[in-house]
């Protein structure tokens, strides 16, 4: 494998910083004084012509503040990720989500708009054409080692949206590019109240925020219906492309599932009966009817077995 990557000392004059998302660098002084006693980590990144892809931070922390002449840089070769001289999992593993992102943009523009077009003037020998019906940005994606368009367009969401404690936690593993996205979503106050939540807290924190950008359960099959992708609604239940005709059966399908779930449930139950009827009057008060669900479950469980009994005996005739 030929990596497309090396760390070169270049002149901080030689850096271009370009257009970018993010217009609050933050406490640029405790960064340099980081770098200035710990070292360097992680070098930002530019391309061959100096084009800055990541780490503008830490760019500008030692050119302003550390008054750094030239700085250690890794220069990524975009022509020879493009041309596949780099392979996907390896950017994967070399770099963070967020400098992914990074990464992808600059292939998208050295990409360009080529969908379908020639690539062999003035472009590398290897370089795959990118399809009629393809767009631009799921090559960038999958370049930059993203499983997926919309797994890069939900990272490129933070990078763009979220504050620095979400990135950071994305970065580091913490949170899921699909998690952090959610939280980017919400006032900058927000995100950090939940960034500094415990882990368990801050799961149920996005999966209700999760529910309330998802639709109805009714808004979720006009959807799917129309689009005739699977939809998930509120409820977290994937809704299906099916016509009115097929909803019944699909209804009948989820409600056999919900079944089966408290049955194995039940299966599992190591307390003889008699313990658990004594727990469920012990619970039992007059607004709940624990006693009546468990007597009306038990009746209908009784008519679904006499049914599959039915069943079977036809099925051995």
């Amino acid at each position: 494998m030929n990596h497309s990557l090396k760390i070169i000392e270049i002149p901080c004059d030689q850096i271009r910083i370009g257009e970018r998302h993010r217009k609050d660098m933050g406490d640029l002084e405790v960064l340099a004084a980081s770098i200035a006693t710990v070292g360097l980590l992680h070098p930002p990144v530019v391309t061959e012509d100096g084009r800055l892809v990541c780490g503008e931070r830490r760019f500008l922390a030692m050119r302003d503040i550390l008054r750094w002449k030239a700085i250690p840089v890794i220069v990524l070769e975009v022509s020879s990720i493009v041309a596949g001289e780099y392979a996907e999992n390896e950017i994967r593993k070399d770099f963070t989500p967020s400098e992914r992102v990074a990464i992808a943009k600059a292939i998208e523009e050295s990409l360009g708009s080529r969908q379908g077009q020639r690539t062999d003037r003035g472009l590398p020998v290897n370089c795959p054409e990118v399809e009629p019906g393809v767009e631009t940005r799921e090559v960038a994606a999958a370049k930059a080692g993203f499983d997926s368009a919309s797994t890069y367009e939900r990272a490129k969401r933070v990078v763009e949206k979220a504050v620095d404690e979400v990135v950071a936690q994305m970065d580091a593993g913490g949170l899921s590019i699909h998690a952090a996205s959610v939280i980017a979503e919400q006032p900058p106050d927000r995100q950090r109240e939940i960034a500094q939540l415990p882990e368990d807290e801050k799961k149920a924190a996005v999966r209700k925020l999760r529910r309330k950008d998802l639709p109805s359960t009714d808004e979720a099959r006009r959807q799917a219906q129309e689009t005739g992708k699977a939809i998930l609604d509120r409820n977290l239940m994937y809704q299906l492309p099916v016509t009115e005709e097929q909803k019944p059966l699909v209804e009948q399908n989820y409600a056999a599932m919900e079944i089966i779930d408290a049955v194995t449930a039940l299966a599992k139950c190591s307390h003889p009966a008699e313990a658990i009827a004594g727990a469920i009057r012990r619970l039992d008060t007059p607004d709940m009817d624990f006693a009546g669900r468990c007597r009306t479950a038990t009746h209908y469980l009784h008519q679904i077995n006499q049914e599959l009994n039915s069943h079977g005996q036809h099925e051995a005739h």
